[in-house]
């Protein structure tokens, strides 16, 4: 039974930055689960007009839209990132809007749906209690790295990423299951494969470390 009364089942993906979790997550889709990702929940409910839009040019002011008023979600980011108190006043007025939007999606699946949702700031946000089962995934600290460098961000903004997921060891204690991904794609897809094996009425009563 899901922690929000009559909805469906709801599994947690999480991790540090760059540790592969959206892979695990997009492999529920096999459920045909709906994958909430929070990065893109952020940058929809980022957009112009929108309740996260307007509580962060409330909080900031307008020096980070652009022509089009527009929020440049980089370039506060590149601020944020670097200053732990304005993290902080961005998670805490961002969070409560995630979680109220997240129950809305969640209430509207239908009863045979399956949901999960993939982000790093599962614990943050308050999101656990909301959870059946969480799984948790993990990586070298060199392999986040550089996939995030492929992914663009200079080393300073790598190094502020890594270390702004103050709580991610929170995270890591409270979760089912810990998937290690530290070798190939294929050896990865193996445990995912192992993972979704398990029946999803009883993975949220698993504890399990696949290393």
């Amino acid at each position: 039974m899901s922690k929000i009364k009559g909805s469906v089942p709801i599994i947690g993906v999480g991790g540090a930055t760059g540790s592969g979790k959206s892979s695990v997550a997009h492999s529920f889709r096999a459920y045909n689960a709906m994958i909430i990702d929070l990065d893109r929940l952020s940058h929809d409910l980022s957009r112009k007009g929108r309740r996260l839009w307007k509580a962060v040019v409330l909080n900031f002011g307008s020096g980070f839209l652009d022509q089009k008023g527009e929020l440049q979600r980089k370039k506060l980011g590149r601020v944020v990132f670097k200053n732990w108190k304005l993290l902080f006043l961005l998670n805490r007025i961002s969070h409560p809007i995630f979680k109220n939007q997240l129950k809305k999606i969640i209430l509207r699946q239908p009863p045979s749906a399956i949901v999960v949702i993939d982000g790093a700031i599962l614990f943050e946000a308050g999101l656990i209690p909301l959870v059946d089962c969480l799984i948790f995934v993990e990586a070298p600290e060199e392999q986040r790295s550089s996939r995030l460098s492929q992914k663009g961000l200079s080393p300073d903004e790598i190094r502020s990423r890594l270390k702004s997921q103050k709580f991610i060891s929170c995270l890591r204690r409270r979760s089912h299951i810990i998937i290690e991904n530290n070798t190939t794609p294929e050896d990865l897809q193996k445990k995912i494969d192992f993972v979704c094996q398990i029946p999803i009425e009883k993975i949220s009563h698993f504890d399990h470390k696949t290393g």
